[in-house]
């Protein structure tokens, strides 16, 4: 009988706490910033799965890319870190070293979709390929935020990345940061 009256009260209690839940949920108010963090983050998430599916000898092939999307209130800033993994059987078999230009090519990528690079003069950015070039290339991730093309370029300039990408074997990584329209990262 105990058992009964036990199971009574706590199937009683759970119900109020989900009651409790979905109450507390409806009565938070989204606001336009919200949808805005959350369509930013959705366009660039999926430029990395078109990136990862792609497969191209003229870049550096990737076995996982995480990324870590955030907001500093304080700094107005969004902040985009991304940590990626150089591809293990590519790597194994050839002695590759990683260089920051590889850094820049994931970012130009998955913002602009273009290497930024040159194939035969690959040490520098080609000449087309400048900041106000990466704003407004960047600006099409941001198609589906109702925002108009100034609000979209202020975003855009107030991104920043960060890049670490590791290498299987090597203890070598590269790190490379700055504005997401900087040309090339540090």
């Amino acid at each position: 009988m105990k058992k009964i009256l036990y199971i009574i009260i706590i199937s009683l209690l759970t119900t109020e706490i989900k009651a409790n839940v979905i109450t507390n949920l409806k009565s938070t108010p989204l606001t336009k910033f919200d949808f805005l963090l959350k369509d930013y983050r959705d366009a660039i998430n999926s430029r990395i799965s078109v990136y990862m599916s792609e497969i191209d000898n003229f870049r550096v092939r990737l076995d996982t890319i995480k990324m870590d999307f955030t907001f500093d209130d304080e700094m107005q800033l969004f902040t985009i870190n991304l940590y990626a993994r150089a591809d293990q059987a590519r790597y194994s078999e050839k002695k590759i070293k990683l260089r920051k230009r590889d850094c820049n090519i994931i970012r130009n990528k998955i913002f602009v979709n273009k290497y930024g690079y040159g194939m035969i003069f690959s040490s520098k950015p080609t000449s087309y390929f400048t900041k106000d070039y990466i704003t407004n290339n960047a600006i099409f991730l941001l198609k589906n935020t109702g925002l108009n093309e100034k609000e979209k370029k202020e975003i855009i300039e107030k991104s920043i990345i960060n890049i670490e990408l590791d290498h299987p074997y090597a203890n070598q990584k590269v790190k490379c940061k700055g504005a997401l329209n900087q040309v090339p990262l540090n």
